[in-house]
């Protein structure tokens, strides 16, 4: 007479799989907590550009012409139809297309910001710059009036 054996895990086999669960966890959990906190901060020359992408949206949906402007203040970027607001220490501001003035601040040049940017219902924009600072330094990117998109050196569009 033969007996049939039936196919489990034993005991020792089910432990061994949880205590493995438990190591691997504990080593995401520890490293995901500063993963976690790296993707809230969001740079904010992407910030910015979400920002400008949101803005002609709004203007194209809507039909009119709205307005995106930067408050140093209260570090909102904001257009008729929605906000977003900057965190830490980095910063944005809208320069005019080309430099019309410039001072020299402690051995930096610092151009005159504009107080705003249109944003037409045809999907167009006023030409200007954006000026981003954060931890890697100051980027200035160069939008194109048509597209609204960020123009490559050698000023093609870009997709961003």
């Amino acid at each position: 007479m033969f007996f049939r054996r039936s196919a489990a895990f034993t005991l020792l086999e089910v432990l061994a799989v949880l205590a493995l669960m438990g190591l691997v966890s504990a080593l995401l959990i520890g490293s995901g907590q500063e993963l976690l906190q790296a993707m809230t901060r969001d740079d904010p020359e992407q910030v910015a550009l979400r920002a400008i992408a949101s803005a002609r949206h709004s203007a194209v949906l809507k039909g009119r012409t709205l307005e995106l402007s930067y408050d140093e203040v209260s570090r909102m970027l904001n257009w008729e139809e929605g906000c977003v607001v900057l965190a830490g220490a980095e910063g944005v501001r809208l320069l005019p297309a080309v430099t019309v003035s410039a001072e020299l601040i402690g051995g930096a040049r610092r151009e005159s910001a504009l107080a705003r940017v249109r944003f037409y219902a045809d999907g167009t924009c006023d030409p200007f710059r954006l000026e981003t600072t954060g931890r890697a330094g100051s980027r200035i990117l160069a939008i194109d009036p048509w597209s609204c998109a960020v123009l490559a050196a050698d000023g093609r569009a870009h997709a961003s």
